[in-house]
């Protein structure tokens, strides 16, 4: 879909507002999709990012087209709560690799507290 089909459709000449705002993350998430299914590679991370780059265009194209624009804050909003999402789904292998690193980050962050914690119980004073 062009971007000035998406203004139109959903009215958004003077900006997104948020009863308008799921419906626009719902068609450009749909158009992330196309972009990514284009490339026919399947659980590809850098045929996703390249992906969520030219959407991002599109983007920066439809915030230059609206008057109030489109701010960073709301991209990174969309992208936290849906890009996100849709990449985990497409790309399982990235899903588990992010999902063994936090968990060995966990593992090394409870070593750490255990260890302050060791080092704190050792200088503690015992009346005994």
């Amino acid at each position: 879909m062009k971007t000035k089909e998406i203004i139109a459709q959903l009215q958004i000449q003077n900006g997104v507002q948020n009863k308008k705002q799921k419906e626009f993350f719902a068609i450009l998430i749909k158009e992330l999709n196309d972009i990514y299914q284009s490339f026919g590679n399947k659980d590809s991370e850098r045929h996703f990012d390249a992906s969520v780059k030219m959407l991002y265009s599109k983007w920066v194209s439809i915030s230059k087209q609206i008057k109030t624009g489109l701010t960073d804050g709301l991209w990174n909003f969309f992208y936290a709560t849906e890009i996100i999402k849709l990449k985990t789904e497409l790309c399982p292998s990235w899903a588990e690799r992010k999902r063994t690193e936090h968990e060995k980050y966990e593992e090394r962050k409870m070593k750490r507290e255990a260890k302050r914690e060791a080092r704190a119980n050792s200088y503690a004073y015992d009346p005994e």
